[in-house]
This record gives C-alpha cells, sequence and structure tokens, in this order.
C-alpha cells in the first residue's frame, strides 16, 4: 500500500480514510472520503495481500463489510443486514432507480445493524457486529457465515449492554494457532474461541 513509509486507516462517521506519509512520518497527504460515506467503524488490512476492509453501517444503510482490493483506490460492500433506505427503496421505484438499487436477498435481513470490529487471520476474516455476533468469512469478505459457538455460549443468556450497546468490539487471535480467538463483547467480557467454527 505504502511501502516507503506509513499509512493510518481511519474510520469515520462520514467514511474510510487513509492518511499517508514518509517514513520520517512527514509529508501526510489524507483520500477518502471512502465507501460511500457510510460510518465505519473499524478497518483492517492484510500486509501479504495488500487487501484493506472496512466494516460499519447502521439503521439507515444496514450493515456491511467494504473490500478494497487496489490499496484503497475502489471499494466494493458486501452488504450484511437491510437499513431503512432498503425499505424505503423497495416501496419508491423511482429512489430504487436512481440509487442502482436492486432488492436482492441479504444474509442476515435484519439480525443487527452495524459491524464494529475486524479481525484477519490465518485466512479468516472475522467481523463482530451489534448487538454482539462474530461473523466468519474465508473468501476475503465476500460471503459470511455466523459462529454459531459464540451464540451459543453458556454465558450468553446473562450478557448485558454496555454504554454503546451489547458490542463485539474486539477480536483477538493467536498467530500460532489457527483454532484459537478471544472476542470482547460490551460488557459481557472476552470468551474463547476453540477449535474451528462452529465452536466457541
Amino acid at each position: 500500500m505504502n511501502q516507503d513509509g506509513v499509512t493510518i486507516l481511519v474510520g469515520t462517521t462520514k467514511g474510510a480514510f487513509l492518511i499517508s506519509g514518509g517514513s520520517d512520518r512527514q509529508g501526510w497527504t489524507v483520500k477518502g472520503p471512502f465507501c460511500n460515506g457510510w460510518p465505519i467503524n473499524h478497518i483492517v488490512g492484510d500486509p501479504a495481500t495488500g487487501l484493506l476492509w472496512a466494516g460499519g453501517g447502521g439503521e439507515w444503510h444496514g450493515a456491511g463489510v467494504w473490500c478494497s482490493e487496489d490499496a484503497g483506490e475502489t471499494w466494493q460492500v458486501a452488504k450484511l443486514t437491510k437499513g431503512l433506505i432498503d425499505d424505503w427503496a423497495a416501496k419508491d421505484p423511482q429512489l430504487a432507480a436512481m440509487m442502482n438499487w436492486t432488492n436482492r436477498p441479504l444474509p442476515f435481513v435484519d439480525q443487527f445493524a452495524q459491524i464494529w470490529s475486524l479481525s484477519y487471520a490465518h485466512g479468516t476474516l472475522y467481523a463482530g457486529a451489534k448487538p454482539a455476533r462474530l461473523l466468519a468469512s474465508r473468501d476475503d469478505g465476500k460471503s459470511w457465515e455466523e459462529v454459531q459457538g459464540l451464540r451459543d455460549h453458556p454465558s450468553a443468556d446473562s450478557w448485558n449492554p454496555g454504554g454503546a450497546g451489547l458490542v463485539l468490539h474486539t477480536i483477538l487471535f493467536d498467530p500460532a494457532n489457527a483454532q484459537k480467538l478471544w472476542v470482547g463483547i460490551s460488557a459481557a467480557g472476552v470468551p474463547q474461541h476453540d477449535a474451528g467454527i462452529g465452536n466457541c
């Protein structure tokens, strides 16, 4: 992405930005906003491939994960849930045409409103949602499935939201063990994920 310096990945309520500077941390330039102005909560990248992912959304857009394969020049969204814009466009053909909106099935319909955290490890991209869900993609964010083991965790019934809601805000992986993952949920604690995608 920026082989001669540093690039900072910034998510904001007005989209994603890339702030790049030299190795001496001078001469900063700002690119953006990207992701069509969606609220973006977290951005991560894979240094080996140069892929970037940005997670966000909200009541208006629904939840989604954006991906850039060209160092942030262009972005495509994998939309995961519907938002108010989808309800409006479904009832208004003119609005739908103006926005190039199509009525396509969404994998999680209306189960959550935002992606809050992302982590890429061992060939799997993970996403944490609000309310707390853990999702996984094994094709660089094109398709997604829920890690059912977290939802079925024995402590799930006792989880209570923190100040920002019941948010899966942090995903940490073991660099030496693809089967081990920790997630931070506000205000539920830190469940550990073991032994494959379906268990926690």
